[in-house]
C-alpha cells in the first residue's frame, strides 16, 4: 500500500511511532496482522509500532515480528481475567521478552464492565454477569499486587498504563506507582467517552505523577459507541501541552484506516488545527521514543 501525504506530515511520519495498535491474530476482527503493520509503518519511515490485545500478552509476538521485518516492533500485556488479572506471575514473563508497558485492566475492569456499550463490537466478548475486576480493597487502599507490579515495571524500566479503569482507582494508582518509583506512567485515553476527563482532571493526574496522557484518534471514530469530535480532542490536548502528551491511534479495526494512515491522518488534522510541528514531533516521535527506550 502506497501512502501519500503532504510533506510535512510525511516528514512527521519518519521517526514517529505509535504506542497503541490492535493486530491480528486476535479475538476481534483485526485489518492487518502484526508484519503487515510492521511492514506498512517501516514503509513510512517510522521509528516503531507497539502492539496491544486485551487477552494476551504481545511481547513474544513483538519480538518475531521485528526479526521478521527489522522493524522495531514492541509489545505489552493487559491485566484482564484471561491472564489473570492483576496477577505478578504474568506481568514478569511478559516484561522478560520485552513488554513496555502493562495496562491496568481493560475489557475486564470493573468501570468498563459497567459501561460496556460505549463500544458495543468488544462488549459481546464480555459474558453477562462477569464480575470486574477493581485495583482496590473494599477499604479503597491499593491491592498488594499492584505495588508487586510496580516493582517488576521499575526492575525492567517498562512504562504502566491506567487501562479502562475510574478515574478515583486512577488517581490512586498513579500517586502510588510514582511513590513506588516508577518512571514512565501512562494515562490511558482520557477523554475517551468512558473515562471523560476534563482538564482540570488531567492536570491533577498529571501532578499525582503521571509522565504523560495518550490521546487517541480511535476516539473520534465510529469504533466507539460515543465518538467525541476531534475540536473536543485537540482541546483537551491543548490544555495540558505536548510536554506531557502522546499521539497515538488505537487502531487496527476493521472499519477503520489501517493504522499508519490512520497516524497520517491524525498527524495532518493535529497541523490543521494550529499545532506546531515541533509541538507534534513532541507527540509522535519524542515521548513515545522515551516510553519504549528508543
Amino acid at each position: 500500500m502506497q501512502l501519500r501525504f503532504r510533506p510535512e506530515v510525511a516528514e512527521l511520519m519518519e521517526g514517529a511511532i505509535d504506542i497503541h495498535i490492535h493486530s491480528a491474530p486476535d479475538v476481534y476482527s483485526r485489518i492487518q496482522n502484526d508484519v503487515e503493520l510492521a511492514l506498512a509503518a517501516q514503509a513510512m519511515g517510522m521509528a516503531g509500532i507497539l502492539i496491544k490485545n486485551h487477552w494476551t500478552e504481545t511481547a513474544g509476538r513483538a519480538q518475531l515480528a521485528s526479526q521478521v521485518t527489522g522493524f522495531n516492533v514492541f509489545g505489552g500485556i493487559a491485566l484482564n481475567w484471561s491472564v489473570g488479572g492483576l496477577n505478578p506471575m504474568a506481568v514478569e514473563p511478559a516484561l522478560k521478552m520485552g513488554a513496555k508497558t502493562v495496562w491496568m485492566p481493560t475489557l475486564h475492569s470493573m468501570e468498563f464492565v459497567a459501561n460496556k456499550s460505549h463500544v458495543k463490537n468488544l462488549a459481546h466478548e464480555i459474558p453477562g454477569g462477569l464480575k470486574g475486576i477493581s485495583i482496590l480493597n473494599d477499604d479503597d487502599s491499593l491491592k498488594e499486587e499492584c505495588y508487586a507490579i510496580f516493582d517488576l515495571i521499575k526492575e525492567y524500566d517498562s512504562s504502566l498504563a491506567t487501562g479502562h479503569i475510574s478515574k478515583p482507582e486512577a488517581k490512586l494508582l498513579v500517586a502510588e506507582a510514582a511513590q513506588r518509583g516508577v518512571k514512565k506512567i501512562i494515562v490511558t485515553h482520557p477523554l475517551a467517552s468512558f473515562v471523560n476527563y476534563s482538564s482540570d482532571e488531567m492536570k491533577e493526574i498529571l501532578d499525582l505523577g503521571a509522565t504523560w496522557l495518550e490521546h487517541v484518534f480511535n476516539d473520534t471514530t465510529r469504533q466507539v459507541g460515543h465518538p467525541i469530535t476531534r475540536e473536543t480532542l485537540f482541546e483537551g490536548i491543548k490544555a495540558i501541552g505536548a510536554e506531557h502528551c502522546i499521539m497515538s491511534t488505537d487502531s487496527g479495526q476493521w472499519l477503520n484506516p489501517v493504522p499508519a494512515q490512520q497516524m497520517g491522518i491524525y498527524i495532518t488534522d493535529a497541523l490543521d488545527f494550529g499545532f506546531s510541528q515541533n509541538q507534534v514531533r513532541k507527540m509522535v516521535q519524542d515521548n513515545p521514543a522515551a516510553m519504549v527506550g528508543l
